[in-house]
């Protein structure tokens, strides 16, 4: 009986461990990383927000889902982020893990780091992913995050975090030129 018992909170444990994994159970994969999202309506919300202005008609998109198109774009953004940056990490892959609120991206970096912010995005050198929320993404702050991404793949000793900064926030600026 006691085995029983045992087994059953075994059961139990991995249900509960299964259940908060699979939060984020639907992923996307991009030419340059991985999406990790919790819905489709979660994923077409961010391929709305995320609106490209006029970069749109430079987007190649080999496909006619909501998934197709939020990995086009993506790609997109790397690639601009690379050129305005004049940099060209060789083989570059991440993670983006899309969170529904920025309080959920905020839990995230405290998981992580230990320390409370009001950040609505942010890069994880550690992890290798950037985190965003559905409800603040635009094409400023995907820039932004993966102006990180790039810098911290170019060299092979990452820069000084205000560095770091500096260029992303050059990405940023300039992503739409």
């Amino acid at each position: 009986m006691n085995w029983l018992k045992t087994m059953g909170v075994i059961l139990l444990a991995g249900c509960i461990l299964s259940f908060s994994i699979e939060a984020h159970a639907l992923q996307l994969e991009a030419r340059y990383c991985t999406i990790t999202y919790a819905s489709n309506d979660e994923l077409r919300e961010f391929n709305h927000d995320l609106y490209m202005g006029r970069l749109r008609y430079q987007i190649k998109s080999n496909g006619d889902t909501i998934g197709d198109e939020v990995a086009a774009k993506i790609n997109f953004i790397v690639e601009k982020v690379m050129a305005v940056l004049d940099m060209f990490p060789p083989d570059i892959k991440f993670s983006i893990i899309i969170q529904p609120t920025e309080k959920e991206v905020q839990q995230d970096f405290y998981n992580i780091y230990h320390v409370k912010v009001e950040y609505i995005a942010f890069y994880s050198p550690s992890k290798n992913t950037v985190f965003y929320s559905v409800n603040n993404i635009n094409l400023r702050v995907a820039a932004h995050e993966i102006g990180h991404v790039v810098v911290e793949h170019y060299f092979k000793i990452s820069p000084p975090q205000r560095i770091h900064e500096l260029l992303a926030q050059f990405a940023e600026k300039h992503v739409t030129d």
